[in-house]
């Protein structure tokens, strides 16, 4: 196997660290492979009364429909919301994450102590008081570790100038045709998006990925059809042609 540079930047951290879980994962069929751990936060309490005069029924279903993706994937996965979906508890994980997916208010928020922005968003802690959780918090705890399936679900993570990318240690690069940047993908929305379009678009992305559609393919497909606003955007970066499974070398579905 001939490493590009994608390859070789994947491969300087996590050689040591996976080689007991590929053992693992090759001795494991029908369960998640190995300790590929996968967060699932979704923040309900801000979507709902006493934070907003209505009740929002998109962030349950989408954290029960990122659960259940990744889990299919092949991820040992946690879902939390509502007092168990908090900053502390977030970035005690983010250590072992090997994938993330978040649902929540998103934005560019001003940081106090460093006197300028990064991207973020906020916890759900059960209560209208969400703090921050800003990319250069996870950045500082994942310490350079790469991730493989991030996505972020809220607005302003894929705007042109997110620092959330490189925070999970994905290069803000799209790898196309036969072009590597190891396996990983980020995938979030440009700018103001809706619950109902992200619903929309997350539903067909998951499903594209079920069917065996690399994580690039997927976005494409779930791009089809109508959205509800019709400035609705979604970006990516990372290895078009991966297709989603845990670790560092699984190809695809029907290569293990």
């Amino acid at each position: 196997m001939i490493l590009d540079r994608g390859s070789r930047r994947w491969l300087s951290w996590v050689v040591p660290r996976v080689l007991p879980a590929l053992v693992l994962g090759c001795l494991a069929t029908g369960s998640a492979q190995a300790s590929y751990q996968a967060t699932v936060d979704s923040n309900e309490s801000a979507f709902r009364p006493p934070c907003v005069d209505f009740v929002d029924s998109f962030p349950a279903k989408m954290l029960a429909a990122a659960k259940a993706a990744y889990v299919d994937l092949g991820y040992n996965t946690a879902a939390y919301t509502t007092t168990s979906f908090t900053r502390s508890h977030t970035l005690a994980r983010t250590v072992s994450d090997w994938s993330y997916y978040a649902h929540s208010h998103g934005d560019y928020y001003w940081h106090s102590g460093d006197q300028r922005r990064y991207t973020g968003y906020r916890e759900d802690g059960g209560d209208c008081s969400q703090a921050v959780i800003f990319s250069k918090d996870i950045a500082a705890k994942r310490a350079g570790r790469q991730s493989n399936l991030v996505v972020m679900s809220m607005c302003h993570n894929a705007d042109s100038n997110t620092t959330m990318p490189s925070a999970f240690g994905i290069a803000k690069s799209k790898a196309t045709g036969e072009a590597w940047n190891g396996p990983e993908f980020f995938l979030g929305y440009v700018g103001t998006a809706f619950d109902n379009d992200e619903w929309t678009f997350e539903q067909r992305f998951w499903d594209a990925l079920a069917s065996n559609r690399s994580v690039g393919r997927a976005f494409d497909l779930a791009y089809l059809g109508n959205f509800t606003h019709a400035d609705f955007e979604a970006d990516w970066w990372g290895s078009y042609n991966w297709y989603g499974l845990p670790g560092l070398l699984n190809p695809c579905r029907t290569c293990v």
